[in-house]
């Protein structure tokens, strides 16, 4: 029921948007309009970005919204990338892509059953986004720019998630090659809650399990003779907290503070004990 109130509450505050002024336009059981059966995730929506992304790469979408996941209109998409001027090519997906504030605002576009059947090109600036589902930053403090994939509300409590991709090149070659690293630790855990410090070169992750529940890792860049091997780090400390001890007692809330040593984990007395 709470879903089905949210869901209502911003297709009022929708209203005025593009498809709600079509007098043609039918109604769902629901409330919803038919237009909203089309975002089913399984029918796509084409989406062309019009300006040059990062000042070299032309973008375009194939976006499969489905109405009935929150935020409204999120769902997977596969985001197709070509460097200007080349014949570079590469494409990632996203699971949770969003960009539904901005479909709805398009000027001289009207969203409809029709429009996406018939599958126009929705057409916008990529600036024009205020929180854009993908961007590039300096993930591993190298001074390059990763690109990162935006999974909304993907992460733990609702926080959105983050999909790292590492862009590697050679210069003076069209030497250019894609690499994975949803897979890789830290940077399949990163996320909104993810702190990182330029000044150490450190990633801090965290896993929230409660009020004492916890976890804190923190990550140490390793640099490589290697470039292509260039982008690791290592697990350096470990934070736990904890209302049980290693026997199962009850214990009041305890900070646990490890120093990983050689792959091991080693208590740190001195920066341990129970916490307010």
């Amino acid at each position: 029921m709470k879903q089905i109130l949210l869901i209502l509450f911003l297709f009022l505050a929708l209203s005025n948007s593009s498809f709600a002024d079509n007098e043609s336009d039918e109604y769902m059981d629901n409330g919803m309009p038919v237009l909203f059966k089309t975002m089913n995730g399984k029918t796509p929506i084409y989406i062309e970005f019009t300006d040059v992304i990062q000042g070299r790469y032309l973008v375009d979408v194939e976006w499969f919204p489905d109405w009935d996941l929150a935020p409204l209109l999120t769902g997977p998409a596969n985001i197709n990338f070509r460097i200007k001027d080349t014949n570079i090519k590469f494409s990632v997906k996203s699971e949770l892509f969003h960009i539904a504030q901005r479909i709805f605002s398009l000027p001289n576009y009207r969203l409809s059953s029709e429009t996406i059947t018939q599958k126009e090109v929705l057409k916008m600036k990529y600036w024009h986004l205020a929180n854009p589902p993908f961007a590039f930053g300096d993930m591993n403090f190298d001074g390059i720019k990763e690109l990162v994939i935006s999974e909304k509300r993907g992460a733990q409590r609702f926080y959105d998630a983050y999909k790292v991709y590492l862009l590697q090149e050679v210069e003076g070659t069209e030497y250019f090659n894609v690499v994975n690293l949803t897979n890789v630790k830290p940077y399949s855990d990163i996320d909104q809650t993810t702190q990182f410090d330029w000044d150490d070169k450190t990633i801090r992750v965290f896993s929230s399990g409660g009020s004492c529940g916890t976890m804190e890792e923190l990550y140490d860049r390793v640099y490589s003779d290697f470039p292509m091997q260039n982008y690791k780090f290592k697990l350096t400390e470990k934070v736990q907290y904890a209302t049980r001890d290693e026997d199962g007692s009850d214990i009041p809330c305890t900070k646990f503070v490890y120093n990983v040593v050689n792959g091991e984990e080693v208590l740190d007395e001195a920066r341990s004990g129970p916490v307010n």
